[in-house]
């Protein structure tokens, strides 16, 4: 009986330990994939107050900038679901808030300290 207790336990034990595990790397490519679209939406924010347009150099030295800011962990595929969800956030952002607002004003400092400097 006390082996069958022992072996209960050291099974529990991995369980919650395979648990954890996955959570914690949920929780890490969900922060990456957060971090990923605020860029994204920087960039469409950035776009949609200032009246501009990136190009595709520009966006080919803004592309690996923010890839890099998530250590190049989110797919291609991901990716186009991700840009689609920044646009239309970005969208919200501008023309429903307005350029003025605190939430255009944040992604547009990041888009003038991170980001404008690539392409200028």
């Amino acid at each position: 009986m006390l082996k069958s207790t022992f072996t209960a336990l050291a099974a529990t034990a991995v369980l919650a330990g395979a648990a954890a595990g996955f959570a914690s790397s949920a929780s890490a490519q969900d922060d990456m994939t957060a971090a990923w679209s605020k860029y994204q939406e920087a960039v469409r924010v950035a776009e949609l107050c200032r009246y501009m347009k990136h190009d595709a150099t520009a966006w080919a030295k803004m592309g690996p900038y923010i890839d890099s800011k998530v250590n190049h962990e989110i797919s291609g595929a991901e990716r186009l679901t991700l840009i689609e969800n920044a646009k239309t956030d970005a969208r919200k952002v501008a023309k429903l808030k307005g350029c003025d607002s605190d939430d255009a004003k944040t992604y547009l400092s990041l888009y003038d300290a991170e980001l404008a400097p690539l392409v200028t």
